[in-house]
């Protein structure tokens, strides 16, 4: 078992005598724990606008105006 060379000396020394088990930080965990970025405002569908006042109904009613 190899010891990791960015503990002190008595912590290399719990290890080795099985007392001890460094904590397991990844970058995933530091990605977690990071401050989130604010949310973009919501806009509609995906940003885009929704026109609906100029296309045409695919099914006519009786009240449209052709």
């Amino acid at each position: 078992m190899s010891t990791r060379q960015d503990l002190a000396w008595w912590q290399k020394l719990l290890v080795t005598a099985k007392l001890w088990r460094p904590p397991h930080r990844t970058l995933h965990h530091e990605v977690r724990d990071m401050e989130r970025p604010a949310a973009p405002p919501v806009t509609g569908a995906h940003g885009n606008r929704v026109v609906t006042a100029t296309r045409r109904r695919l099914v006519p009613q009786s009240d449209d105006q052709v």
